[in-house]
C-alpha cells in the first residue's frame, strides 16, 4: 500500500475525533472531504497534487456552505430554557411582603422560592409579580399592575371590544 493511503486514513480518524471532542462541525468536513483521495489512494496511480485537491476543494465547500445549515439543525434546541430558567417571564402572586431589606416568597409548583425586588421597591403580600431573572436560588421579580376583574356582563363586553 502507498504512503498516502495512511496518511488519508489518518486524516479521516484523526479529523472524527477532533469533531467528537469539540463539537464545532469544523473538522467534520475534513473527514468527508478525505474519503475521495483515501479510495483514490488505494487504487494507485493518482498524483498527490490531484488528490490534494479533490481534498481541500470538497471540505472547504461544505465549510462554507453546509457548516452553517447543520449548526442550525442540530443545535437549534440549544438555547432552549430549562428547570428554573423556564420560570422567566411567568407570573406569580407573593406569599410574603418584600423589598430593599426583606426578602419575600413566591410558590411554584409545590416549592417555595426566595423572590427578591427587582430595584428594592416594597412589594406587598398577594401582589402579582413576574420573575424576570433568577439570581442563584432567589427569583428576581418585578410588580405587574393587574387588570381589574369585569364585574358584570356590560363590563365584559365593552372589554372584548
Amino acid at each position: 500500500m502507498e504512503v498516502m493511503f495512511w496518511i488519508w486514513l489518518a486524516v479521516i480518524v484523526v479529523s472524527v475525533i477532533i469533531e467528537v471532542l469539540t463539537l464545532d462541525l469544523v473538522a467534520v468536513w475534513f473527514s468527508v472531504g478525505a474519503v475521495v483521495p483515501f479510495i483514490l489512494s488505494a487504487i494507485g496511480g493518482v498524483p498527490l497534487e490531484i488528490e490534494l485537491i479533490i481534498f481541500v476543494v470538497p471540505s472547504a465547500l461544505l465549510i462554507i456552505f453546509v457548516r452553517k445549515y447543520a449548526q442550525k439543525l442540530l443545535f437549534k434546541n440549544m438555547n432552549t430554557k430549562t428547570n428554573v430558567h423556564a420560570q422567566e417571564g411567568k407570573r406569580y402572586r407573593l406569599l410574603e411582603d418584600a423589598d430593599f431589606e426583606k426578602n419575600g416568597s413566591i410558590k411554584i409548583n409545590d416549592v417555595v422560592w426566595t423572590a427578591v425586588s427587582e430595584n428594592g421597591e416594597k412589594i406587598s403580600r398577594g401582589q402579582l409579580v413576574e420573575i424576570t431573572k433568577i439570581d442563584g436560588n432567589k427569583m428576581v421579580v418585578k410588580r405587574v399592575e393587574e387588570k381589574p376583574q369585569p364585574q358584570n356582563k356590560e363590563e365584559i363586553k365593552e372589554e372584548e371590544k
